[in-house]
């Protein structure tokens, strides 16, 4: 019974099937029929018909039933549709592989307690179930190593990768991408499917909007260097100060939230500043739990926003102001573009895929106060 999984192959099967290619075709060779009344009939079409009507080689006509992940997607196009309207019966002299796809993506997340790996997660799991996919979901803990480690394990069990802010190198990346279809999420790799949120215009809004409120120095509370969004961010904070006319302070990594933001939380609080900007909604929420802790309120002494738009921002109190990201779309765009190429329903075009998000102003900033911190 035929699948919709049909055509992909592993390396071995794919060596196995080489030699076969030459010796496709014989079917159907023996010229025109008589039927019962001695008339003569039209002999069914055979791959050379095809290959003629295509315009490619019979070897190329095999392979596109085959194995065609092997053949060009507009010369595929070429073939089906010969074949289509010569009423080629393909299935009648070449069976199908449908059993070399595992039907099963992999996505790797740096921290499952972040909800947003968890809401890309479910999103990711959406598409792959409606087209008949299932997901394995692979936490790292942050740790490089592990990550690797954890795409080495996966690669003989699945047909696909998903990256979810990756800490590795471009250079990983890419040669994972040469062994399983690959594309990453908020991140940029050559040569890889990759699918992004622009934060740049949605905080150039927030700091444009801090400015309004009389705000005239901004602290960055950053995240790991080895991420790919961590950079992004802080290059639009910076970029947004200077064109408003604000001071740009950043402090040590405040990510993951613990020893590392507490560290961070006491440089801010040793050259304090009346509105700050974190990494993401953890490093936001935590950092307000901190300020409490110390007597300054939020946002009466200290406006402040988050980045990701967490369900937190909406329970906190006061409601927390963050860049919305959209992480259903990102991840249904990742897991489409992956299915789409194991199905052979694809050009291939790699161009990265960029979405925007958006500055929602909540409780958590207002007017910068009357006598300055600093």
């Amino acid at each position: 019974m035929g699948s919709e999984h049909d055509g992909v192959m592993n390396d071995d099967a794919m060596k196995s099937r080489v030699n076969d290619d030459a010796n496709d075709g014989n079917d159907g060779m023996n010229g025109n029929d008589a039927n019962a009344n001695g008339a003569q009939e039209a002999a069914p079409a055979t791959i050379w018909d095809v290959a003629a009507a295509a315009g490619v080689s019979p070897t190329t006509v095999s392979r596109a039933f085959r194995q065609p992940s092997r053949v060009n997607v507009k010369t595929l196009g070429r073939v089906l549709d010969a074949a289509k309207q010569l009423g080629y019966r393909s299935e009648s002299i070449i069976p199908r592989e449908e059993e070399h796809l595992r039907g099963l993506l992999a996505l790797v997340v740096t921290d499952l307690e972040n909800p947003v790996s968890a809401q890309f997660a479910r999103s990711i799991q959406r598409e792959c179930a409606e087209r008949n996919f299932g997901l394995m979901v692979c936490d790292t803990e942050e740790d490089k190593a592990s990550e690797l480690a954890i795409i080495k394990r996966s690669i003989p069990h699945v047909d696909g990768i998903i990256l979810s802010a990756s800490r590795l190198s471009d250079a990983t990346i890419r040669k994972v991408a040469q062994v399983r279809p690959l594309a990453v999420i908020n991140r940029i790799v050559g040569g890889v499917q990759s699918v992004y949120a622009d934060d740049g215009d949605s905080i150039a809004d927030a700091v444009r909007e801090l400015k309004r409120l009389g705000h005239q120095q901004v602290t960055y509370l950053p995240g790991p260097d080895s991420s790919w969004q961590n950079g992004l961010r802080a290059n639009a904070i910076l970029t947004a100060c200077k064109r408003e006319g604000l001071r740009f302070r950043r402090t040590p990594c405040a990510y993951p939230v613990g020893e590392r933001s507490a560290d961070a939380f006491a440089a801010y609080l040793a050259r304090p500043t009346t509105a700050a900007i974190a990494f993401n909604d953890d490093v936001a929420y935590a950092f307000m739990l901190f300020l409490e802790a110390h007597r300054l309120r939020v946002p009466w002494q200290v406006s402040l926003v988050g980045i990701d738009d967490t369900p937190k921002c909406e329970i906190c109190t006061p409601k927390m102001s963050s860049i919305r990201v959209p992480r259903r779309e990102l991840g249904a765009a990742a897991a489409n573009r992956i299915i789409d190429r194991l199905l052979h329903v694809s050009d291939g075009d790699l161009t990265p895929i960029r979405m925007q998000s958006e500055f929602v102003k909540r409780d958590s900033i207002a007017a910068a106060p009357a006598s300055s911190m600093m």
